[in-house]
């Protein structure tokens, strides 16, 4: 598939399903949305089911290659830093790519089949924060007891959950009280306090 074609498709079918949901958003339906043919977007993906799974990975992908070019620019030495890059890589993603996140967060937990494919997905993800987590824990900036897998969990959820909130009420992400509150409770359960 050709780099700006599934570009469209990610775009269109994205759109279509954070605003209809999967159940009520048809193929026929992405295709006008994609301004491409429905023969195209057939040729492309055989299911709704393959698209929408197609969108999520591709989604996914875009959030990790912004995670780690956001702490690969700070210091591993500094974990505070680390975590403040991390807090803005999730909030600058989020208020730059709201339906995705939306289309993410809504469809995580269930047990169809889809649901049970974007938590491996996401498995990903949790890695990465995961070996951040590790790489203090080694260097003794967090206590040896934390739990890494725990704490990736709590972490997507507390800042993935604060950010589409804040964007449901019509709250911008730049604002600063809320990134100083989410720095201080995730920097303060983490027992980090100032380096």
């Amino acid at each position: 598939m050709r780099q700006k074609t599934k570009e469209l498709i990610f775009e269109g079918a994205l759109r279509s399903f954070a605003e209809k949901g999967y159940t009520e958003t048809t193929m026929e339906q992405i295709a006008v949305s994609c301004g491409v043919a429905k023969g195209t977007l057939y040729y492309n993906f055989k299911t709704k089911e393959e698209l929408y799974i197609f969108v999520i990975e591709s989604g996914v992908e875009r959030f990790i290659s912004m995670i780690k070019d956001y702490i690969e620019s700070s210091d591993h030495n500094h974990f505070r830093q680390r975590i403040l890059r991390l807090i803005d890589a999730h909030l600058e993603f989020f208020q730059k790519e709201t339906a995705f996140c939306r289309l993410l967060l809504s469809k995580v937990w269930g047990v169809e089949e889809r649901q049970y494919t974007i938590r491996h997905v996401l498995q990903g993800y949790f890695q990465l924060i995961e070996s951040e987590v590790d790489l203090a824990k080694e260097k003794g900036v967090i206590s040896k007891s934390i739990d890494s897998q725990i704490t990736a969990s709590s972490f997507f959820g507390t800042v993935g959950f604060t950010a589409m909130r804040s964007i449901i009420l019509g709250r911008s992400l730049d604002d600063p009280a809320l990134r100083y509150t989410l720095q201080t409770l995730i920097l303060q359960s983490l027992g980090i306090y100032e380096e």
